[in-house]
């Protein structure tokens, strides 16, 4: 092999490098997709309404995996201003009290396989405040615009091809949040340190904690599920998270 050839497979083999190095990178974030909206309880005078505001990421459309997030998120906003925020507003007109809500969030894991956020949603109504949160995770290697990446997902029982069974999909999400309740469930109870409500139980995660919804990714791809404040212990005590690695998540399985 002459030295001309050599050369010339080495840069050529360099360029592919360059290429899938590219391709295996993190998404690149554009400016946040901002903004509120107020709709007052009397449409007919001033007064008090509900005021909703949102901070949702929009990520750079240079690449072609940015339609896998940002797909989720027009959807997201075009149906919370069409739907769930005015029948909310609605909801609220006879009580009459201002309430205003934001949304705002933290991205927790943005590597060459997914990205994660965490979301919160801060109500104020009147001098009482209350927070919920929610996870959002996306698969960069085999998402589908528009769609989060569910739990058997992330733990691979079920694959792109499967997710089209809607039975052995619901059954695999039934195993996996079985699975991953009883894991919590003997954190929570180790814990000498968390002061649980007084009717808290095993079944009390059953109606207040869904795995399969109830989770973020770390910087490191491991889920960290987590508790809504008040559902086991008190307001005051905030989220609880629960770190639980794929390892043990699998091993378990």
């Amino acid at each position: 092999m002459t030295a001309k050839l050599k050369g010339f497979i080495g840069s050529f083999l360099a360029i592919c490098m360059i290429g899938l190095s590219a391709l295996a990178d993190p998404l690149v974030q554009d400016m946040d997709w901002t903004g509120s909206v107020f709709i007052p309880y009397d449409q007919n005078q001033a007064g008090p309404g509900y005021t909703w505001s949102w901070q949702l990421p929009h990520m750079d459309e240079a690449d072609e995996r940015a339609h896998l997030v940002n797909a989720f998120y027009e959807y997201f906003l075009s149906d919370s201003l069409n739907n769930a925020v005015p029948l909310m507003a609605e909801s609220l007109a006879e009580a009459g009290i201002p309430v205003q809500v934001a949304l705002t969030y933290q991205k927790t894991c943005n590597n060459e396989q997914f990205i994660s956020f965490l979301f919160s949603s801060t109500e104020t109504a009147g001098d009482q405040t209350s927070v919920i949160y929610e996870g959002h995770t996306f698969s960069l290697e085999e998402g589908m615009p528009g769609s989060t990446l569910s739990l058997p997902h992330l733990l691979g029982f079920l694959n792109s091809q499967q997710s089209t069974d809607t039975w052995l999909e619901s059954r695999q999400t039934e195993k996996a949040n079985q699975l991953v309740r009883s894991l919590v469930y003997a954190r929570i109870t180790e814990n000498r340190e968390l002061v649980l409500n007084d009717d808290f139980s095993e079944e009390t995660l059953e109606y207040c904690f869904f795995p399969e919804l109830d989770f973020y990714l770390d910087e490191n791809s491991n889920p960290v599920f987590f508790l809504q404040p008040g559902t086991v212990a008190s307001e005051e005590a905030g989220r609880l998270d629960f770190p639980i690695s794929l390892s043990e998540l699998k091993d378990e399985w």
